[in-house]
């Protein structure tokens, strides 16, 4: 629900369907009654000692609807929220706040525990009201400790894409009591909005957006497990009852709308109760904060042979929204009444249709969660291979991380390992490197006639020299293909690498098949390097890239043709500027 200005707005949120009060309202326990003299020295004692404070505690809870899934008798996935098995989960680290009835202003402010409880020392005979956000808030201790920024926040809100946070901030309002002098319980609970009645959300649908915020809690708590201090950057979440621009983490453009954007389109896509998905895009931003992903995005499915950086940045979404949930069941509903299938799965299996491969993403996956429940590996080794990947020369892929895993664990943590990439068909053991140089196999999926668009996974450039009386060098090709799809599929980007020993000007020199236009583009590190191409004018199909680049190992660059497929030749050369003058 949204800020105390809109709580009578669209969704009346802020006014909560189910405030509880507890029955017993003072929080007193019984006690043996005191004798007239003892009560007499107590009334004095109380008469002198007035109570400073009165304490206001309770419970923040939501209404959770599980995303369960089943088989039909043709083995075919089922999928549903299950709006019968609807129970009441605690909010957890959620920000409460007492309000003051008369200024409107916040008196006091807290974070609710696992247990969803919060307490306040109120002041006395005061007309307050219990405020709890949607929002996860955290500061680190003096001396360490993490902190942490998670708020979910109103798309349909006139603020949404204006500021940074200018989005409405999700919350809900108790009823308005006095603090009086006693202890007293206010519990609050955020409705679903569901009416099984009419089987349709005929209330404010209060519990989305903690629902949504829970599971950032079990995602963010997991990367804990391996560094109890982290400081995670602020991270917005937008939904609404009605969102329908899709579900996903955005982390570049319009700073305005970055954050996790979930679907709320009732009876077509709704998001927030289907964990696994929130999960998976969670895991996005773990990536773009703690490690990187050179992934090129866009539209894939499980059947696709993608783009490696693609397939494992896919894979490691739905092995980490498992890891996070404690679940191998990855369940996306949709539809009327939320009823109807969008995407099921189980991420430790390998379906026989999948690709078993370093570029299937269901395989990935599969290897990365199977890692995580080995007891020789777990958590800490993949959140220390992950954070390698941000530093790492190569391309973000299951090679990368792979070689760093396979240096923070034991020998039987290598052993699983080495076993999980043979079956996918992928270099192991003494053979592994961020590179691939050694792969050799590949999977049926691969015909033999397409292994030169797959093999090897860089090639190799060596740098020539360039002078005035003209190149030397040694040429490298490499084909592109469609084969497998556009854009962002199998072969159709080609990866490149090379080393310089020497800092100075350098040329690439790539020479495209009749009719291509190639797209180069060089990296050190994850960070690309900006060069201009320019058409040799002499020599039909030829271009030049110039670079000032330092002295240094594994350089990589990709390149592809906007018709997708095609041949390039390909040469580095360093120029000598005192001979070309």
């Amino acid at each position: 629900m949204s800020d105390t200005n809109q709580a009578q707005g669209k969704l009346a949120m802020m006014s909560l369907a189910a405030l509880l009060l507890a029955g017993c309202g003072d929080g007193n326990s019984s006690a043996p009654a005191a004798s007239s003299e003892n009560a007499q020295n107590q009334s004095m004692a109380a008469a002198k000692n007035p109570p400073a404070a009165a304490t206001v505690s309770g419970r923040i809870t939501y209404d959770f609807v599980p995303a369960v899934a089943s088989k039909d008798g043709q083995g075919q996935w089922l999928a549903k929220l299950d709006y019968a098995k609807t129970v009441q989960k605690p909010a957890r680290n959620v920000v409460v706040e007492l309000i003051n009835d008369k200024s409107s202003k916040v008196l006091l402010s807290t974070e609710t525990d696992a247990h969803g409880s919060y307490s306040f020392q109120a002041p006395l005979d005061t007309a307050v009201h219990v405020r709890a956000k949607a929002q996860m808030l955290h500061t680190a201790g003096k001396v360490a400790g993490p902190s942490w920024n998670f708020a979910v926040r109103d798309n349909s809100s006139d603020g949404y894409g204006v500021t940074v946070d200018g989005a409405a901030l999700f919350a809900m309002d108790g009823a308005s009591f006095n603090s009086g002098r006693k202890a007293s319980i206010h519990d609050l609970n955020a409705a679903s909005g569901w009416d099984a009645a009419t089987g349709s959300y005929a209330n404010p649908r209060s519990a989305g957006p903690f629902a949504i915020l829970d599971t950032v809690y079990s995602a963010s708590h997991k990367v804990l497990e391996a560094d109890k201090n982290l400081s995670f950057p602020p991270l917005n979440i937008f939904w609404s009852p009605g969102s329908d621009d899709g579900t996903f983490f955005n982390g570049a453009g319009d700073k305005t709308i970055h954050g996790l954007h979930i679907l709320g389109h009732e009876d077509v896509d709704t998001d927030e109760y289907d964990a696994g998905v929130i999960a998976h895009e969670w895991g996005h931003y773990f990536q773009a904060s703690f490690s990187r992903d050179d992934s090129t995005g866009g539209p894939h499915s499980s059947a696709n042979l993608l783009d490696m950086r693609l397939a494992f940045s896919e894979g490691w979404g739905n092995a980490f929204s498992s890891m996070a949930r404690n679940d191998p069941m990855y369940v996306d509903t949709q539809g009327e009444q939320q009823g109807k299938v969008g995407v099921v799965f189980k991420v430790d299996q390998i379906p026989d249709d999948a690709a078993k491969a370093w570029f299937g993403e269901v395989a990935v996956q599969s290897v990365l969660y199977r890692l995580h429940q080995s007891p020789d590996i777990g958590f800490l080794p993949i959140y220390q291979a992950m954070a390698a990947q941000k530093k790492s020369p190569a391309f973000t892929s299951l090679f990368s991380f792979a070689t760093a895993l396979r240096g923070n664990v034991n020998a039987a943590g290598q052993a699983t390992l080495d076993n999980l990439l043979a079956e996918i068909n992928t270099v192991n053991r003494d053979q592994l490197d961020m590179f691939g140089l050694r792969q050799a196999d590949l999977p049926p999926a691969v015909i033999a006639a397409n292994k030169g668009f797959v093999l090897p996974v860089y090639t190799a450039l060596e740098a020539g020299v360039k002078s005035k009386a003209g190149t030397v060098g040694k040429d490298a090709t490499v084909c592109t293909t469609s084969a497998y799809g556009k854009n962002n599929k199998l072969g159709v980007y080609r990866y490149l690498r090379f080393s310089l020993p020497q800092k100075g000007k350098h040329t690439v020199r790539i020479s495209a098949d009749g009719g291509l236009y190639p797209s180069f583009q060089l990296y050190s590190k994850g960070q690309p390097i900006a060069g201009n191409m320019v058409k040799d004018p002499n020599l039909g199909g030829a271009y030049d890239v110039d670079y000032d680049l330092p002295a240094q190992d594994d350089y990589v660059a990709t390149i592809n043709a906007s018709a997708n497929s095609g041949c390039f030749k390909i040469l580095l050369a360093q120029v000598k500027t005192g001979e070309m003058q």
